[in-house]
């Protein structure tokens, strides 16, 4: 590959992990005005700082491969181990942007949880569809990862917090379809026809759409209680995996 491709590589990530940061940044923001807004007092929004001190540092990692890639490529001589760091360089800047990706997916993912616990409303909605934005961009402006492709990060630590953790999962669930989430012995199922699904020991039982999020998300926090698991163990055991036709 050129050290010219390598260059417009470094700088494509750069300008990929800005335009995360900005999406990811705008939804925050909005999450943070509407969570207050809340007749019962604030909605938490569990990882959102920490969330959003990743999102600025991998964006300043990124972009500090990218200038650094464009002062290598100045270096008259093109040594073959210059020409291999320059390589390593340019990859490093697209895995950072790939991350960086990612992270402004989990807000969009927070987002969703916590619009699940607010009324009705325009600004409830507008966030709703900007964390889709986020989650699935338009032809053209970028990847579709399914949750399964991310995987899943918990960040709950109180009992408040998890349900809307749980509601940002399902949210994503409903949207992506056709996959599973399973907390040990606890199980959340999204098949073709947007049938929410939850099996736990003590029975299952079955939301149609349209579902109000907020439902199963507490009756989730619930079974996962009942079975005597802590926060700790709940964010250790969550995996999510592909269930039925992920094509349908």
């Amino acid at each position: 590959m050129s050290n010219g491709n390598q260059g417009r590589r470094a700088n494509d990530a750069a300008l990929r992990a800005a335009r995360a940061w900005l999406l990811g940044k705008g939804l925050a923001g909005e999450v943070e005005d509407l969570r207050f807004a809340a007749d019962d007092g604030p909605v938490p929004a569990p990882g959102l700082s920490k969330l959003l001190e990743r999102l600025e540092r991998n964006l300043r990692d990124v972009c500090d491969l990218s200038d650094r890639v464009a002062i290598l490529l100045h270096d008259p001589e093109q040594t073959p181990d210059l020409v291999a760091r320059i390589e390593i360089e340019a990859d490093a800047a697209e895995e950072g942007a790939e991350e960086t990706d990612r992270i402004a997916r989990r807000i969009a993912q927070v987002a969703f949880g916590v619009s699940s616990g607010l009324g009705p409303g325009d600004r409830v909605e507008r966030l709703d569809r900007a964390a889709v934005a986020v989650l699935y961009p338009p032809d053209g402006l970028g990847k579709q990862p399914r949750l399964v492709d991310d995987g899943i990060e918990l960040f709950a630590r109180h009992a408040a917090e998890l349900p809307v953790e749980l509601g940002g999962i399902i949210c994503r669930m409903l949207t992506d379809r056709n996959v599973t989430v399973r907390f040990g012995q606890i199980e959340l199922r999204v098949g073709s026809d947007e049938t929410l699904d939850l099996s736990t020991p003590e029975g299952d039982r079955a939301w149609d759409s349209p579902i109000q999020v907020a439902e199963p998300a507490h009756a989730t926090a619930k079974a996962l209680k009942s079975i005597g698991l802590s926060h700790k163990q709940i964010r250790d055991s969550v995996e999510a995996a592909e269930w039925g036709n992920p094509g349908t």
